[in-house]
C-alpha cells in the first residue's frame, strides 16, 4: 500500500505545480513551424492561459536571444527604436485581442534571413513567461529551361536552370519510362536577393529515343516544377512545316538557278556557232 500512496501523493503533487498560480499565466505559440512566402506577409499568434488581459504587460518578440528584438511593444505603446534594423519598418503589433490575452506579429515582405527560431515573451509586474516557435521560408522558382549543347559525335549536353528557389531544391532528371538519370554537373548558389539559382546538366546519347525531363522540387510545400525533351525531337524535328518548305524552296532555287546557267551557256554556244558558219560563208 504505501508505494501506491507515495505514487498518488507525487501525481497529485505535479498536477499542482503544473497549473499557474495567481498572477502566473503560461504563454502558448504556434506548435507546428509557420510558412511564410517570400515577398508576402506572415502573421504569427501567442496567448496566454489563463485568458487574462495583458495591456499592461511587456510583449517582445525576439530571435536567438533576447538582444535580437524583432518588435517590443510596452508601456500601451510600440518602440520601433529597439527593433533590428532589418525589421524595420517591416512588423505590425496586432493588439485586438489583448484584453483576452491574445496578440499577433505581422511580418511584411519575408526574405530568406527571416527563416528560424522565434521567440514571443509576456511580462507583468510579477511573473514572466515565454513561447518559442519556427518560421519556415519558402518559394518556388522558375519554371526550368532546358539548353542543348553538341558534344562529341555521339552524345550531347542538356543543361537545365532555374533561379528564384529557397530553400535549396531538390534537382532530378527523369526518363519518361526508366530510372533517374545522375547529373554530370550541378551546382547551386545562393544570389544576392538569398534565393537559389540551380544548374544541373546531363549528357546524352545522340542514338536514344527516350523523354528526358528536369525535375526541380520544393520540399517543404512539395511542388515540382518540370520540362521535358525528346531526344530525337531535339536531333530531328518532326513538327517543322517552315523547315520542310524552306528545304523545298532551297531545292527549286538550286534547281532553278541550274536552268538559268544551262540557258545562258546554250545561247552563247549557239551563238558563238553562228559567227563561226557566218565567216565561212563570207570566204
Amino acid at each position: 500500500m504505501q508505494p501506491f500512496c507515495v505514487s498518488i501523493r507525487t501525481l497529485l503533487l505535479s498536477v499542482l505545480l503544473s497549473r499557474p498560480g495567481e498572477g502566473q499565466f503560461q504563454v502558448i505559440g504556434p506548435r507546428e513551424p509557420v510558412v511564410a512566402f517570400v515577398g508576402e506577409e506572415v502573421v504569427v499568434s501567442c496567448h496566454l492561459n489563463p485568458s487574462i488581459d495583458a495591456q499592461n504587460m511587456e510583449v517582445r518578440w525576439y530571435r536567438n536571444d533576447p538582444s535580437g528584438l524583432v518588435h517590443y511593444y510596452g508601456t500601451s505603446q510600440d518602440h520601433m527604436d529597439q527593433q533590428m534594423p532589418e525589421y524595420q519598418g517591416r512588423t505590425k503589433f496586432l493588439k485586438e485581442n489583448i484584453t483576452k490575452g491574445l496578440v499577433a506579429l505581422r511580418i511584411h515582405h519575408i526574405r530568406p534571413s527571416d527563416e528560424g527560431e522565434y521567440v514571443c515573451f509576456f511580462e507583468s509586474s510579477t511573473f514572466y513567461n515565454k513561447a518559442q516557435f519556427k518560421v519556415l521560408v519558402t518559394v518556388s522558382g522558375t519554371a526550368p529551361h532546358i539548353h542543348i549543347e553538341p558534344g562529341n559525335r555521339m552524345d550531347m549536353k542538356m543543361t537545365c536552370t532555374s533561379t528564384g528557389w529557397y530553400p535549396e531544391p531538390e534537382v532530378q532528371w527523369r526518363e519518361l519510362q526508366g530510372p533517374h538519370l545522375a547529373p554530370a554537373f550541378e551546382t547551386k548558389k545562393i544570389e544576392e536577393n538569398g534565393l537559389f539559382h540551380v544548374e544541373s546538366s546531363i549528357t546524352a546519347d545522340k542514338n536514344s529515343r527516350a523523354d528526358v525531363s528536369c525535375v526541380i522540387r520544393n520540399l517543404i510545400l512539395s511542388v515540382e516544377k518540370e520540362v521535358h525533351v525528346s531526344v530525337a525531337d531535339t536531333l530531328f524535328p518532326e513538327d517543322c512545316p517552315w523547315a520542310v518548305g524552306f528545304a523545298v524552296f532551297l531545292s527549286l532555287l538550286a534547281f532553278g538557278a541550274t536552268i538559268s546557267v544551262l540557258f545562258v551557256c546554250t545561247r552563247k554556244a549557239k551563238g558563238s556557232l553562228k559567227k563561226k558558219h557566218g565567216e565561212l560563208v563570207y570566204f
